[in-house]
């Protein structure tokens, strides 16, 4: 029954009849009973789906020609290049604001005008239709200007923390808003409370400045290093949190402070993760080393980038502007996790859309969406990978 449906012979059947009408219908009803049987036990055997990234040849410094030969729609959860249109639109309308002339970027190996940009991504959006049938319209079209010794490449998302809108037992950790004081504090002594200051002595509490109550704190640790997210409340609605402002102290990943400690080997998210669930006592201890503390909004969208506009999974990269400027189209490759396959190759037509705080020089965020999948690629990605900036011929 490998690969084919059972074949059923209108010969045999056509001699059951003849001989069911010397012997009655019983042996007749007995071969077609057989033959359900076996259709039906085929039809129970449905393929395996194939994965979002199928298992390929992995990525490496290489050619853009090799590149374009294994660049996949689907690998970036398009089901067309048509489907790369509205984030072409946010890009277009962002570098279609500045002076068409200016210099967007300047550094060995790479200089871009604002007018360079957009024409790059007018030529692009008008190749869209046609990139399906003619990849090889990704070739002839731009230049490819590689990043010499390519990019570290790392991983973004939008996290969905679950919560209540008044306080109560399993819902205990603050979510706060923007306190009223901490422009004219930050200005006058340049930082404003600690992270151990506001969670341990309570500084921030019941003045009014409480969005929701989060069930795990660790959640919450994590929403500020993302940057914005979404509320799951427990009474079934949800709403949008987004960046609003920063304490003024300087950042220390809980990745390093637990590595320093002795705790973890690699400091990876998915790492941290399984150690605070094994050690919920500690939990306090090891996130209040980290002084910086982020300030939310509730928002009517995800997460927005640098451009003001919502960024989009697998097609928006953060960017240290710069080294390569909000605007540019880059064509990105790595290897990304998999829990079944250990890594994936992904090879991708990506947008300089965003910006981040420890996102320096060779580096790029891949804003990966919000699902389980983004989850886990985000808090494990960590690894290089070669870049090209495309710019229109």
């Amino acid at each position: 029954m490998h690969g084919q449906a059972p074949f059923f012979d209108t010969r045999h059947s056509a001699q059951a009849l003849h001989e069911n009408r010397k012997g009655g219908l019983r042996p007749l009803l007995a071969l077609l009973l057989l033959a359900s049987i076996g259709l039906f036990a085929c039809a129970k055997k449905v393929p395996t789906p194939e994965p979002l990234l199928p298992p390929g040849p992995a990525v490496g410094m290489e050619s853009p020609e090799f590149f374009v030969s294994r660049l996949l729609p689907r690998n970036q959860d398009l089901t067309t290049w048509k489907d790369m249109a509205p984030t072409v639109r946010k890009s277009l309308r962002y570098v279609n604001s500045k002076p068409q002339k200016a210099v967007a970027v300047k550094r060995p190996g790479l200089t871009l005008t604002w007018g360079d940009m957009a024409r790059t991504l007018t030529r692009l959006q008008e190749l869209l239709p046609r990139l399906d049938a003619e990849p090889q319209l990704f070739l002839t079209n731009f230049r490819w200007v590689e990043v010499p010794g390519g990019i570290n490449y790392s991983g973004y998302y939008e996290p969905m923390i679950r919560a209540s809108r008044t306080r109560k037992p399993g819902y205990t950790q603050a979510v706060y808003g923007l306190p009223p004081d901490l422009k004219r504090v930050r200005a006058r002594r340049g930082r404003y409370y600690d992270r151990r200051t506001i969670e341990e002595k309570q500084v921030l509490a019941n003045r009014g400045l409480e969005l929701a109550w989060a069930a795990d704190p660790v959640d919450v640790f994590f929403l500020e290093i993302q940057g914005s997210g979404r509320l799951i409340f427990d009474d079934g609605t949800q709403a949008y949190v987004n960046y609003a402002g920063q304490n003024g102290h300087k950042y220390k990943s809980s990745g390093r402070i637990m590595r320093e400690k002795g705790l973890l080997r690699r400091g990876d998210i998915f790492e941290q993760r399984e150690w605070f669930k094994n050690n919920p006592e500690r939990v306090r201890e090891i996130l209040n080393e980290n002084p910086s503390y982020v300030f939310f909004r509730f928002g009517g969208r995800g997460p927005t980038g640098a451009m003001g506009h919502k960024v989009d999974g697998w097609l928006s990269l953060a960017v240290d502007r710069k080294y390569i400027p909000l605007g540019a189209v880059l064509a990105y490759g790595v290897n990304v996790p998999d829990e079944k396959h250990g890594s994936l190759p992904l090879r991708g037509i990506g947008f300089a859309q965003d910006v981040g705080g420890a996102i320096k020089g060779k580096r790029v965020d891949i804003f990966c969406g919000g699902d389980e999948r983004a989850n886990y690629v985000a808090s494990h990605l960590d690894a290089r990978g070669p870049a090209w900036v495309l710019v229109a011929r």
